[in-house]
């Protein structure tokens, strides 16, 4: 069976799984509203008087990342606060080998997910399947990362990373091109980084496990690696007064499961297999003046766009 790596003992659902509220929004981009979870994996929020609030990725109740805020204007970035400490060894949950085979993200798998979903809190999630073509792993402080990118700083005004503190503290993959969106009524090209943030470090792996997945991968297996994910598309203010005409969006995601098979994808070169539980707590996306006034329908046509039906 597939497993949710965790840290101490086994969290195992004692009792019949829920059936969960599971909506079509599009081809392969389903809506699952959770009315009752355990929150082992939160999203938790600092409300702060007066200034942006903290968003954070809580884990059995302690808040491991800082990932972002909810400002309009601010662009996306994740701070590890304490390791996580996960274990690839160790089951949270068990989950059908049904998940693993190739068939269409629809209610059918999205039920077979509950024993995951319900270790999240109650809310609101998107699932989908996409796809990354990977690069890194990059550190903290590696400057071929995104943080470092002569465009990300001069959108944001940022002189110098480390001094902004953007630095995360951790390692995390990124997708070795933007996705481009061009908006033609306004002239604004739009680039989404992809950012795949792992849970468990590179030297915690097995080095025969990575292998073994290499070989399914080579062979033509894709291997699904899940996500809690979250999407942020801030609008600079150079943006919103036409003065810049380059906009970033972020697709983020925290590896719950999958660990060797992400390494296994990067180490052969072909592009990784996401299923991506997208936490609607955790994202903002903000509007164009000429896109209307309806963000969360913009929302989730975009994450249509990402969907592989």
């Amino acid at each position: 069976m597939s497993k949710i790596e965790g840290k101490e003992g086994q969290m195992k659902s004692d009792t019949t799984p829920q059936k969960l509220d599971v909506t079509r929004i599009a081809d392969g981009l389903m809506k699952v509203k959770l009315g009752q979870g355990k929150g082992f994996f939160k999203i938790g929020i600092e409300k702060k008087h007066g200034e942006a609030n903290s968003i954070f990725l809580e884990i059995n109740g302690s808040r491991k990342f800082e990932i972002g805020n909810d400002c309009d204007t601010c662009h996306f970035w994740f701070k590890c606060l304490h390791e996580p400490r996960l274990s690839t060894q160790k089951k949270i949950v068990n989950l059908p080998k049904t998940i693993q085979l190739p068939r269409p993200v629809d209610e059918a798998m999205i039920q077979e997910l509950s024993p995951l979903m319900e270790m999240l809190e109650k809310g609101e999630y998107e699932v989908f399947e996409t796809s990354v073509n990977l690069a890194g792993p990059y550190d903290s402080e590696d400057e071929s990362s995104y943080f470092f990118n002569n465009e990300f700083m001069e959108l944001w005004d940022i002189s110098d990373p480390k001094e902004e503190g953007l630095l995360s503290g951790w390692e995390h993959y990124e997708s070795n091109r933007p996705r481009i969106f061009r908006h033609e009524a306004s002239g604004v090209m739009e680039k989404q980084f992809d950012f795949i943030i792992p849970l468990v470090p590179r030297s915690a792996l097995k080095e025969e496990y990575i292998k073994l997945y290499q070989e399914m991968i080579k062979n033509g297996d894709r291997p699904r690696i899940l996500l809690l994910g979250l999407y942020q598309r801030p609008i600079p203010e150079t943006v919103k007064r036409g003065q810049n005409k380059n906009l970033h969006s972020f697709l983020a995601g925290f590896v719950l499961d999958g660990h060797h098979k992400l390494a296994a994808y990067r180490r052969a070169g072909v592009p990784a297999k996401f299923l991506t539980v997208l936490s609607q707590k955790a994202s903002k996306y903000f509007l164009l003046k000429d896109e209307g006034s309806l963000p969360r329908q913009k929302f989730e046509e975009r994450l249509a766009s990402l969907a592989v039906a």
